[in-house]
């Protein structure tokens, strides 16, 4: 007996696929490629990452190009918030020591 799948959902005019219709955040990604319809057209599976929502849709290949460049930027995005939240950490680590030093916190028995 052949495998039941979802009826692939339209998908609304203009709408970035990244964008979810659910929660309206950037987060959805791609599960899987489910079968190819005709020329460059693809049944995808996808879901949101941020509130759990999933859905087949049919998308051509200049789509998920673009989907595959957002998905992109935002892993940019996400590193570049990790480093600077890094660097953040490091700072606050580096004040407390300062503080603990004036303060006398911080005795040579401690090391």
């Amino acid at each position: 007996m052949p495998e039941s799948r979802p009826s692939p959902a339209p998908v609304e005019g203009g709408r970035a696929i990244e964008v979810c219709r659910t929660c309206g955040e950037p987060f959805v990604v791609p599960i899987d490629i489910l079968g190819v319809i005709g020329h460059w057209r693809y049944t995808v599976a996808l879901s949101c990452m941020n509130c759990g929502w999933a859905g087949v849709q049919v998308h051509d290949e200049t789509a998920l190009e673009r989907l595959d460049r957002a998905l992109d930027a935002h892993t940019v995005q996400m590193r570049a918030a990790i480093e600077v939240l890094g660097v953040a950490r490091e700072l606050d680590h580096i004040d407390r020591f300062a503080r603990a030093l004036s303060q006398d916190g911080i005795l040579p028995e401690d090391f």
